[in-house]
């Protein structure tokens, strides 16, 4: 679900050049897009009852100075 979160707010293009950039550069567990979804799969676990996947990925982009759409 993170994945599809972060393509549509990144858009295809931007979503698959960062995606592969950091798999290159940091390794699949340490790329950018893959920590943050392993992050929000720990913050679900711990959240009570509202889980909000979009808001969460658009505030990471945010931080890592991303675009978004």
């Amino acid at each position: 679900m993170m994945h599809v979160v972060q393509w549509r707010l990144l858009g295809a293009e931007f979503f698959v050049a960062m995606y592969a950039g950091g798999l290159e550069k940091f390794g699949y567990r340490n790329s950018p897009l893959e920590k943050m979804a392993y992050d929000a799969q720990e913050s679900f676990t711990r959240s009570a009852l509202v889980f909000d996947a979009e808001k969460l990925v658009a505030e990471k982009l945010s931080a890592m100075g991303s675009p978004t759409r």
